[in-house]
């Protein structure tokens, strides 16, 4: 790739030096989390190729400075200490000075007051099991050098890759090192890392021959390695470095002597079949306990009851009295803990609803259907709150945290936050195509009782490959992977498609998905930003994918398309929207959506789109079609499953809050498409014609 730099790598000493290629590193410090910490999270593994196999467990790992590490108190030093054998070789050295040494032999001098920080286990009762330790390497200004990687296998072998990750923390080298007894040193690693007060992660992605065969990540949050917090872990995970060690050896023995498991019976480019993990966990800290604010909630009390005075539904108290204009075959929202509403109303009126909600302060009456009620509401969402308060908006309203920002690194942590909850979840709910956006049902028959999801889903991506021309030997750029159904239909086409994603579990099943299918050498999957894209691509396609774009990188968005596109070239969005007015008054606004759902999220107007275009590009809108119906519809059918396969969910180990948290964005959303509050547009631009 153009912009790259090739970096020697010597191994341990006796080995030949290989070569890996890797962005620059970006010379800027991220602010680090309180050192030493314990980072809690979970570990997954997902083999793919003749042994296919998928598993995940919970781990803590420490994240330490290595100028400064941690000392236990003596009653715990046999259960948190570290040693320099561990890391890098030489016993005898520091384990910093191993760092520097190995650096320096690879021609790199981190110079005086360099900080190295450190994330690996430490040993517990004289053992310690270390798939993976992590080096991050600064020099006295604060930016970060290189990291280092050191590896780990179960022959207590190690071999140690240094790495130049690009700004968004990828970086990429080749297998050097025997790990697992299913692949030897052949393929390409790429590794993506992440440092912060909130959240430490690794991810590995193994490539051989085009197709990716391995994946791991770890990925959790750093908290204070004070005294407390590590008894409180030895208690929850006693002996951890051993129990792992015996797990992953046992696996390694059993997939052995276990014949290889025989891919699906007949490939299919729809997904069917494919095996799926889930890769995090939930709670609900600010659900539990309401707020408590009296004279707010019975402010919030007497506006909900003058609005709902005028709207054809009825709210019920437990004590049995009803408002609302509705009569009984009008749809009911039964109060079960109103004091609690009301209160969460006061403390946000964006975000309370839904969350009493998901707390289970309110519910569809009996017989209601939850977006029926929500409905009436939608209609009148510009009217709901009384003219003279939505004056005081840029008052009352929280702002969108600027740790939801969409800089290269805050988009794929955005990103992970919802697609990256668990493959399964949506396996779920979505039809075979895996598709998470709005179906094109046959116009000929009711958009209001279409059924035919995956017809549907295949109408949309067709709608959105003909917009931009695609056919064969078309070089495609999609932005935005997701579980690969669009690329494999491209594919299918004859055209050249390059697809990027920032999702990691994305990747990995679009990546089998495209194997089974047989179009590895006509698909290039990419765990990439669109931002750090290159080349001249015929057609560029994003489904969906400008609502996680954020408003202050629309500009960006569009003109890296108008780069990347080659002269004559068409491009085809399916875009979200809403009025132009609505996007003015709430684009600072932190609704719930962002707060649960899709953080980082914008949706933009027709208007915007246009006015960005004009403003940044040489492109303009020259065909549009419009999904709105069709997405209220697609929402209808996702509940419906997720609500029929609720239990198969369950057992995936999210919780009836999660169950409501869902339940409410998938009405709420399709309440907002039945009466045109939301639309959703596929969108041809092309250039504007130069005369001559």
């Amino acid at each position: 790739m153009a912009g790259l730099t090739t970096i020697p790598v010597t191994t341990t000493p006796g080995t030949t030096t290989r070569t890996m290629t890797s962005q620059p590193t970006q010379p800027a410090l991220p602010t680090l989390p309180a050192l030493p910490a314990l980072v809690t999270g979970r570990v997954t593994h997902h083999r793919r190729g003749r042994v296919r196999h998928s598993f995940r467990y919970g781990v803590y790992q420490w994240l330490v400075d290595l100028e400064a590490l941690p000392e236990q108190p003596w009653y715990l030093r046999p259960f948190a200490s570290f040693s320099a054998a561990d890391h890098l070789g030489d016993p005898d050295r520091p384990i910093k000075a191993n760092v520097e040494h190995y650096l320096s032999r690879n021609g790199i001098e981190l110079g005086e007051s360099s900080k190295v920080v450190m994330l690996a286990n430490a040993r517990v009762l004289g053992h310690v099991f270390d798939p993976l330790s992590v080096f991050w390497c600064f020099d006295r200004q604060g930016a970060l050098v290189c990291i280092v990687a050191e590896v780990h296998n179960t022959n207590g072998e190690r071999h140690a890759y240094l790495l130049r990750p690009d700004p968004s923390g990828v970086a990429t080298a080749d297998k050097a090192f025997h790990v697992s007894p299913f692949y030897d040193v052949s393929g390409r690693y790429e590794l993506a890392f992440e440092l912060s007060p909130q959240v430490v992660s690794a991810a590995v992605v193994l490539r051989r021959q085009g197709t990716v065969a391995f994946t791991a990540t770890f990925r959790g949050r750093p908290t204070p390695a004070t005294a407390t917090a590590v008894a409180g872990q030895l208690i929850r995970k006693p002996l951890m470095p051993q129990q792992v060690s015996a797990m992953i050896r046992t696996r390694d023995l059993s997939l052995a002597e276990a014949p290889a498991r025989p891919a699906p019976s007949a490939p299919s480019t729809t997904g069917r079949g494919l095996r799926m993990t889930v890769s995090t966990a939930t709670t609900w800290p600010t659900i539990t306990h309401p707020p408590r604010a009296p004279l707010a909630a019975t402010i919030a009390r007497i506006l909900l009851e003058r609005t709902v005075r005028r709207l054809p539904v009825r709210v019920t108290y437990p004590g049995g009295a009803s408002i609302g204009a509705g009569d009984h075959d009008s749809p009911e929202l039964e109060l079960v803990r109103p004091n609690a509403l009301f209160a969460r109303l006061a403390l946000d009126t964006k975000i309370g609803l839904g969350e009493s909600y998901m707390a289970g302060d309110w519910k569809a009456g009996p017989g209601t259907d939850l977006a029926d009620l929500l409905t009436p509401f939608a209609a009148q969402l510009t009217r709901l709150v009384p003219q003279p308060l939505q004056r005081l908006r840029t008052i009352i309203d929280k702002r969108i945290p600027p740790s939801q920002e969409n800089t290269v690194a805050g988009s794929r942590e955005n990103v992970r936050a919802h697609y990256d909850l668990s493959n399964e979840l949506f396996e779920a709910f979505l039809d075979p195509t895996m598709s998470y956006s709005a179906a094109w049902f046959d116009e000929s028959e009711s958009v209001v009782t279409a059924t035919r999801l995956e017809e549907g889903q295949l109408r949309k991506i067709d709608g959105v490959l003909d917009y931009a021309g695609v056919r064969a030997g078309t070089r495609l750029l999609e932005i935005g992977t997701g579980w690969g159904a669009l690329a494999v239909r491209a594919a299918q086409r004859g055209a050249q498609v390059t697809t990027v994603t920032i999702s990691a579990e994305q990747l990995a099943f679009a990546a089998e998905r495209v194997a089974e299918a047989g179009l590895s050498e006509r698909v290039d999957l990419r765990l990439q930003d669109y931002r750090q894209v290159e080349g001249r691509f015929d057609a560029i396609v994003s489904v969906e994918m400008i609502e996680a774009v954020g408003e202050a990188y629309w500009p960006t968005y569009f003109a890296t398309i108008e780069q990347l596109l080659a002269p004559g070239g068409k491009v085809s969005i399916q875009a979200i929207t809403m009025a132009h007015e609505r996007v003015l008054a709430t684009r600072r606004s932190f609704s719930w959506i962002q707060k649960y759902i899709f953080p980082g999220g914008i949706i933009p107007s027709l208007q915007s789109i246009d006015e960005t275009l004009a403003a940044h590009t040489t492109m303009h809108v020259s065909a549009r079609r419009e999904l709105g119906p069709h997405y209220a519809r697609t929402l209808h059918l996702w509940r419906e499953r997720f609500t029929e396969q609720w239990p198969r969910i369950h057992q995936l180990g999210f919780d009836q809050t999660f169950r409501r948290m869902w339940e409410f964005y998938l009405a709420y959303c399709e309440a907002g498409f039945r009466v045109g509050y939301l639309g959703v547009s596929q969108l041809q631009i092309t250039r504007e014609p130069v005369w001559s």
